[in-house]
């Protein structure tokens, strides 16, 4: 070693060593305790004491809002739109009554009237009339009279229950009696914060969870206690502090790429709380103790991008199937005053004629102006934390595009997809990594699968398990399965992580190790994905070294009409006049085969109830008595673009 080259290592171990000192006391900072004494000064320092609205909006955004709508203003115009077809749906509505879903859990009633009542309070705001207050008002008068609202059973529901308290509370102030207000306070003591202050103080698994339990039941929570805070300002303080303590096992869930784990749905459903229970938080007390300024947290708004196609987001573990480019949050660019972010947010608003109450409180007009900041992004993509990669032709609608997911397979609402890759271009989606989560209350969605286990020996199940269920098991991805049997596909504690990567102008590529998700086949297995620019071809490329001389299967989930070459080595797809090319390049002695979106051949899960794939069918191979080798499949938009070039990964 050189004198230069040890000079060099010193150096960079010392950069790395401030790196984490620096992190270390960011976190020492970030889960310093707030203390009941500092939020009960911090609202004395506000001067907000009796006055309403104050938690999401005050007067004067409201009228800012309406000036913008008056102005034709294209984002407040679409909000505008759908807040007032949907208060008159609601108002049509009949009132929800306290009933428990198929699995005797959840109540909901409470989960859908936070779906309403957004609503009904905008449009009160904008218009004045009272038949929208009437509505919600009638709506929690019924709450009031439920007999709990799952806080000891599901305190999700409870959570959500607190921000319909908050919401409802704050923004129809004006309208609601002093009797009303005491019926709704005294319900969201009962129902909500006297239960949550014991079960916070146990340190009850909810309230200290990495997922999106933690964000929506403190979220609701803290808006809660700040909305009623003058009543007992020891007490919400006290309640308050707890809520905000716990936030960061939450937030820092997103270091260091500003990933969930959960997907976008549970993404979306954990920050739309937590955000705004954040904004709540600034406006009342005027700070919210540095907890969004976690480095993750401050990236996570621009995570819907990464996890997008051209065509689509991707679905990740129980995500539902998606249809279009999911949307950030404009509170993220606002609080950021990230411009690039807050434009790719307004185009894509526009683009899905879709804008939420918060995004059109918290949308700047002046911040959008500039151009789109997709070109000056880079076309390949990794994601840190769940293993996601991905790797696009360019930044246009029709360009070509795949994504391979890796990661723990015993990530919150997660599947075992380890390897699983979607394909799109050409404007279509001609490869599903996912089909999306199934019915919550079919029996054993969420029960442990035992008997048989992933190392037991194979055995019919006795009962149903999570591990049964089609759409979460590796057959029901765009994975390897090898010696398909009832057990789990894949080791559902397995974690594949990256071992290679490349990107340049002519192409990129990402490379797998999938060796630990398949631990009980497989002495190795690598899974890798390349984009060749230059020629416009999709390469993915499988080498494994089995245990025992195995059968397996590989597998692509897809919408489009399939037609198979007479050789078998060459699948056409077809959507519309549009056509995908996928090619056999090796082993030489296979073909490709059409089978259902279904179990694969030869076994059935009679005690599971699956939703049926409608739509689906599955381009699959099939080897058989094989104890090593490679499985390579390009795909291309011309047949004559298709490679035979048979390059091992190592090569790449």
């Amino acid at each position: 070693m050189t004198n230069q080259t040890s000079m060099l290592n010193i150096k960079m171990k010392a950069s790395f060593i401030l790196l984490i000192v620096a992190f270390t006391s960011f976190t020492i900072k970030l889960n310093a305790q707030i203390t009941a004494q500092q939020v009960q000064e911090s609202f004395q320092k506000t001067g907000l004491s009796n006055q309403y609205s104050r938690l999401f909006f005050n007067q004067q955004d409201i009228e800012r809002v309406k000036a913008l709508y008056k102005q034709q203003d294209p984002i407040v115009k679409i909000a505008y739109a759908a807040l007032e077809e949907k208060a008159q749906e609601v108002l049509k509505e009949p009132i929800q009554t306290y009933a428990l879903d198929a699995a005797k859990l959840r109540i909901p009633s409470i989960h859908n009237f936070a779906t309403q009542l957004p609503s009904l309070v905008m449009m009160y705001q904008f218009t004045g009339n009272k038949a929208y207050a009437d509505r919600a008002w009638a709506q929690l008068d019924k709450f009031i009279d439920y007999p709990d609202w799952g806080a000891n059973r599901h305190f999700l529901d409870a959570g959500i229950g607190a921000f319909n308290f908050a919401l409802a509370y704050d923004g129809l102030h004006d309208y609601l009696s002093a009797e009303q207000k005491s019926k709704l306070k005294a319900a969201v003591m009962k129902h909500v914060l006297m239960p949550a202050k014991i079960q916070m103080e146990k340190r009850i698994w909810w309230h200290t969870a990495h997922h999106n339990w933690n964000g929506i039941c403190n979220g609701g929570i803290i808006m809660a206690a700040l909305a009623m805070f003058e009543d007992d300002p020891q007490l919400m303080s006290h309640i308050t502090s707890l809520a905000a303590n716990a936030l960061p096992y939450y937030i820092n869930s997103f270091e260091p790429d500003g990933q969930s784990e959960e997907g976008l749905m549970y993404w979306s459903y954990g920050l739309m709380y937590t955000t705004i229970a954040l904004e709540s938080m600034q406006r009342v007390l005027g700070t919210t103790y540095a907890l969004d300024e976690a480095p993750g947290f401050k990236k996570t708004g621009w995570f819907p991008l990464y996890v997008s196609g051209p065509v689509t987001s991707l679905s990740i573990g129980d995500d539902p199937l998606k249809n279009k480019r999911s949307t950030t949050f404009f509170w993220f660019a606002k609080r950021y005053q990230d411009k690039a972010l807050a434009k790719l947010q307004y185009d894509l608003c526009l683009e899905n004629k879709q804008v939420t109450w918060m995004d059109m409180l918290y949308y700047q007009p002046d911040m959008v102006n500039g151009p789109s900041p997709l070109a000056a992004l880079p076309t390949d993509n990794y994601i840190r934390g769940i293993e996601l990669m991905s790797l696009r032709e360019n930044w246009e609608a029709k360009g070509l595009y795949i994504a391979m997911h890796g990661g723990k397979n015993d990530a919150n609402h997660g599947h075992l997809d380890a390897g699983t890759f979607d394909i799109q271009g050409l404007g279509e989606v001609w490869a599903y990594g996912d089909l999306g989560r199934d019915n919550y209350t079919f029996p054993g969605y969420f029960s442990k699968t035992t008997l048989p286990d992933y190392l037991d020996a194979p055995s019919e199940p006795k009962e149903a398990g999570r591990w049964h269920f089609y759409r979460l098991r590796a057959e029901g991805k765009n994975c390897l399965v090898f010696n398909p049997d009832y057990r789990p596909d894949q080791n559902p504690t397995g974690e594949a992580t990256l071992l290679k990567q490349h990107s340049d102008k002519t192409k990129g590529f990402y490379t797998l190790n999938l060796s630990n998700c398949y631990s009980r086949d497989v002495e190795s297995y690598h899974r890798g994905i390349k984009l060749d620019r230059l020629h416009g071809v999709i390469t993915v490329r499988d080498e494994f070294k089995a245990r025992s001389s195995s059968n397996l299967w590989w597998s692509m989930h897809t919408k489009a009409k399939i037609k198979i070459s007479k050789d078998g080595k060459t699948a056409i797809l077809s959507i519309g006049k549009k056509k995908m090319y996928a090619q056999i390049n090796t082993p030489l002695n296979v073909k490709f085969e059409i089978l259902p979106a279904s179990y694969l051949p030869g076994r059935t899960f009679s005690l599971t109830q699956n939703s049926a794939n409608e739509g689906f069918q599955k381009l699959a191979i099939s080897l058989a008595d094989v104890k090593e080798g490679a499985i390579q499949v390009d795909f291309s938009s011309s047949k004559a673009k298709v490679q035979t070039q048979n390059q091992s990964l190592n090569q790449w």
